[in-house]
C-alpha cells in the first residue's frame, strides 16, 4: 500500500464499508486491497481508505465502536423518553469518537450503497447500523460476516454479504435503551433522594446488571465475614512399605476431642503397624477440554495468571484485532469442520509449536476431529488460533495467545488416562484409615495443555494384609477454609450461571463496580466499601426487585426473543419504562432512601453508632451498641461456642481468643470475639 495519498478524491459513486474500530478498517483493507488500486486517505486526521478499480470505487472507514447512544433532553426523574445522539454531545469520556462522527457524517451521504462490516454479534449490528440510518440509507446497506481478519476470510465474506441483521439492531438497541433507562431512573432517584435530604450532590450509578451483580457481592461479602468454621481434629500419618513413604489418614472419622486425639497418637506410636484391608486400582478416562469460548477463557487466565476478566478480553479483542484468533467475544466451544486445520497447524509449526504438532499430528495420523463442547453461538465458533506469525505481541498478550494455541491444540487430543490407587488400612483396634494415589498413565492432550496437569502422589502397590509401617505421627487442629470467593472471577461464574449480562459485557460491568468504588481490592482479596454498601441499601429501599437477578434475567430472555423475531423492541423497551415509572414515583417522596445513603456515607451521624466499626447501630448488647453485622456474628458465636469448648477443651475466653487471632475466621467474628473479650463479656450472659 502507497503512504498517504494527499489527493484522494472526493468520488459521488462509492460503496462504503464501515468497519468498528482503525485497526479492523487497515486489516479488511489490506485483504480486499488486490480487487485495485489502494490508497490511504484521512478525513478530520481519521485515516480511511479507498480501492479503485475500472468497476467500482470503495471506501473502508473505521468507526471508533458506538458513535450513538441513548440520550434524553428531558430533566427530573421519572425519564422515558429516549432520544439516540452522537455521543460525544453528552459524554465527556467519548469526546475522542466527534471526528469519526464527522468523517461518517461528510463522506457516508454520498454513498450509493452501504456494508456494515463491524463485528457479527449484536453490538457491531447496532454500531453498524446507527451510523447508516444517520448518515446513509439502511435500505441500501449489506451486512459483512466474518469470524477472523485474516485475509480470507475477509475476501470470502466481502463475495457473500447478506441482508441486514434486523433482530440483532432491535435487540441491540433495546439492550441499550433498557440499560440506559434502569441507570438514568434509579441512579437520579438515589442522587435527588440524597440532595433532598444533605443538600449535597453526589454521583451515583445502579444498573439494570450492575444492581444485581453488586447485591451478588455484598452476600459473599457477608458470609466471608461472617465465616465461623467448625475445626476437626486431623492425624496424620507417615507410613512406609517396600522403601516408599506415603500419607495415611482417618477414614470418615475425626477425633472428637484433644485428649482423645493424643491418645490414638500415643497408641500409634507404641504399636506401629497397620494392616492392610484391602488394595483398589482403577484407570479414569478423562477427555480434553473443547476450545475456549470467552468465559472459559476469562476463568482459565484467571486461575492461572490472576488476570481480571476485563484485562483477558481487552488483551483478547487485541489478538483478533492482530488476526491472531478468531472472534472472541463469543459463547461457542465448538469447532465446525469448515475451518482448515491442517494449515492451522502448519501455521502454528513455523512459531514455537513445532514439536507439539508434530506430535499432535503423530498421534491423530494427520486425521483433526476437535472433541465439541455443549455451548453453542450461532455467530461464531469457539476461540482459535489463525496461524498468523505474532509480530507485535509480547508479555501478557503472549500468555494469552499461548493458553488460547495450547488449549486449541488439546481439543484434537486423545484422553488422558490417569491410574487411581486406594488401599484401606486398619490399626489393631480396628479403627479405620486410607490411603490414595494419583498418577498420570497416558498424558493424552495433558501434553498439551499443561496447565491442567493433575497433583500427582504414588503410593506402593500393596496387597491384603500387607504391614505398613508407621514412620511418624502428626496431630493437627484443622480450621476449614470457606469456600465462599469474592473475586472478579466469581462474579463473572455467578454472572454466566444465573444468566445475567452478556459475554460481551460481563466483564465491563464487573469493571464498573471496581471504578465505582463499590468494591476494592484488599490484597488478593475484594471487600465491600461503605459506598458500595449505602448504594445497595438505598436500591432495596426503592424495590428489593432491582437487586435480585430474577427480574434482569426476564429481560435477558425478552431480549434474546427480539433477536428471534418473537417479540418486538417496543414491546420489551414499554414494559421496562411501566416498571421503573411506577417503583420510581412510589418512592419520589421516600425520605429513607436519602437518609440512609447519608448515614452511611458519614454524611450524617446516626442516632446510635456501633461500638465496634462506628456503622449505624440499632442492637444494645450489654450496654454497647452494636450494627446489624456485628450482633450477627455475635448471635454466631453464641450458637457455635458448647461445640467450640468440647472438641478444644478449653474455656470460653480461650476459644475467644483463638477466633480473634485465626485469619480463617471471618473479620466480624474475629472482631466480635476481640470485643468480648476486652470487656469481659460473658457470652452465656447474654440475651440476643
Amino acid at each position: 500500500m502507497s503512504k498517504i495519498n494527499r489527493n484522494c478524491y472526493s468520488y459521488k459513486d462509492f460503496i462504503a464499508l464501515i468497519a468498528e474500530k482503525p485497526k479492523a478498517a487497515e486489516k479488511i483493507a489490506m485483504a480486499l486491497g488486490s480487487y485495485g488500486k489502494l490508497m490511504k486517505c484521512r478525513y478530520y486526521k481519521i485515516p480511511y481508505y479507498v480501492i479503485k478499480n475500472d468497476d467500482k470505487t470503495l471506501l473502508i472507514l473505521p468507526s471508533a465502536g458506538h458513535l450513538f447512544g441513548p440520550s434524553t433532553n428531558g430533566r427530573g426523574v421519572p425519564i422515558v423518553k429516549i432520544v439516540w445522539k452522537p455521543l460525544w454531545e453528552f459524554d465527556k469520556a467519548a469526546y475522542y469518537t466527534k471526528p469519526y462522527y464527522m468523517m461518517m457524517s461528510s463522506i457516508l451521504p454520498k454513498a450509493s450503497s452501504y456494508i456494515n462490516a463491524c463485528d457479527f454479534d449484536i453490538e457491531g449490528s447496532v454500531i453498524g447500523y446507527k451510523i447508516i440510518e444517520n448518515f446513509g440509507d439502511v435500505k441500501k446497506a449489506k451486512r459483512m460476516k466474518y469470524s477472523t481478519l485474516t485475509k480470507n476470510d475477509i475476501v470470502e465474506a466481502f463475495n457473500k454479504l447478506t441482508p441486514l441483521d434486523f433482530e440483532n439492531v432491535n435487540a441491540g438497541s433495546a439492550r441499550h435503551e433498557l440499560d440506559w433507562l434502569w441507570g438514568i431512573n434509579v441512579s437520579r432517584l438515589l442522587m435527588k433522594s440524597f440532595k433532598n435530604e444533605t443538600n449535597k450532590n453526589i454521583s451515583l450509578s445502579a444498573g439494570r446488571v450492575q444492581s444485581p451483580t453488586l447485591a451478588e457481592a455484598i452476600r459473599r461479602w457477608i458470609e466471608i465475614n461472617l465465616y465461623l468454621p467448625k475445626p476437626f481434629l486431623s492425624i496424620l500419618i507417615i507410613g512406609e512399605y517396600d522403601n516408599k513413604s506415603f500419607l495415611i489418614t482417618p477414614k470418615n472419622w475425626s477425633p472428637k476431642t484433644i485428649s482423645e486425639a493424643k491418645e490414638i497418637k500415643k497408641y500409634l506410636e507404641e504399636n506401629p503397624i497397620l494392616n492392610v484391608d484391602d488394595y483398589q486400582e482403577g484407570k479414569e478416562n478423562i477427555p480434553p477440554p473443547p476450545a475456549f469460548n470467552l468465559g472459559d477463557l476469562q476463568k482459565e487466565s484467571s486461575k492461572i495468571y490472576g488476570f481480571s476478566p476485563f484485562k483477558t478480553q481487552s488483551i483478547a479483542e487485541e489478538l483478533y484485532l492482530e488476526t491472531l484468533i478468531s472472534y472472541p467475544r463469543t459463547n461457542s466451544q465448538k469447532l465446525p469442520k469448515t475451518i482448515n486445520y491442517k494449515q492451522i497447524m502448519n501455521d502454528l509449526s513455523k512459531q514455537s509449536y513445532k514439536n507439539l504438532i508434530d506430535e499432535l499430528l503423530k498421534e491423530t495420523k494427520g486425521i483433526l476431529n476437535p472433541i465439541q463442547g455443549k455451548e453453542d453461538d450461532p455467530a461464531h465458533p469457539a476461540i482459535y488460533p489463525t496461524g498468523e506469525m505474532p509480530k507485535k505481541i509480547f508479555g501478557d498478550y503472549l500468555k494469552i495467545y499461548d493458553l488460547i494455541v495450547r488449549r486449541f491444540l488439546s481439543a484434537f487430543s486423545k484422553d488422558a488416562i490417569l491410574g487411581k490407587s486406594f488401599v484401606a488400612l486398619s490399626d489393631n483396634k480396628n479403627r479405620k484409615y486410607k490411603a490414595e494415589g494419583l498418577v498420570v498413565l497416558d498424558e493424552g492432550w495433558l501434553k498439551y495443555y499443561t496447565f491442567s496437569y493433575p497433583k500427582t502422589n504414588e503410593i506402593p502397590i500393596l496387597k491384603k494384609n500387607d504391614k505398613v509401617k508407621i514412620i511418624k505421627v502428626e496431630l493437627k487442629t484443622i480450621w476449614p477454609k470457606t469456600n465462599v470467593i469474592l473475586s472478579r472471577a466469581s462474579l463473572l461464574r455467578w454472572m454466566e450461571r444465573v444468566n445475567i449480562g452478556t459475554e460481551a459485557t460481563r466483564a465491563r460491568i464487573i469493571e464498573l463496580l471496581y471504578k465505582r468504588k463499590y468494591l476494592i481490592n484488599n490484597g488478593k482479596s475484594t471487600e465491600v466499601t461503605n459506598l458500595g454498601y449505602a448504594v445497595y441499601k438505598a436500591i432495596e429501599l426503592v424495590s428489593n426487585e432491582l437487586t435480585s437477578p430474577e427480574l434482569t434475567r426476564n429481560f435477558e430472555e425478552k431480549l434474546e426473543l427480539i433477536s428471534k423475531g418473537k417479540y418486538t423492541k417496543e414491546e420489551v423497551v414499554n414494559e421496562a419504562k411501566e416498571f421503573l415509572t411506577k417503583i420510581i414515583k412510589d418512592k419520589l417522596n421516600d425520605k429513607g432512601i436519602g437518609r440512609s445513603l447519608a448515614i452511611a456515607l458519614g454524611i450524617e451521624k446516626p442516632e446510635e453508632m456501633c461500638y465496634i466499626c462506628k456503622r449505624e447501630a440499632k442492637n444494645k448488647v450489654s450496654n454497647y451498641s452494636l450494627c446489624d453485622f456485628h450482633l450477627m456474628a455475635l448471635r454466631k458465636i453464641k450458637e457455635n461456642l458448647p461445640f467450640l469448648i468440647d472438641i478444644l477443651e478449653s474455656n470460653e475466653v480461650n476459644v475467644l481468643k483463638e477466633l480473634s487471632e485465626n485469619k480463617t475466621v471471618g473479620l466480624w467474628i474475629r472482631e466480635i470475639s476481640k470485643f468480648l473479650i476486652n470487656n469481659n463479656i460473658k457470652i452465656q450472659d447474654l440475651k440476643i
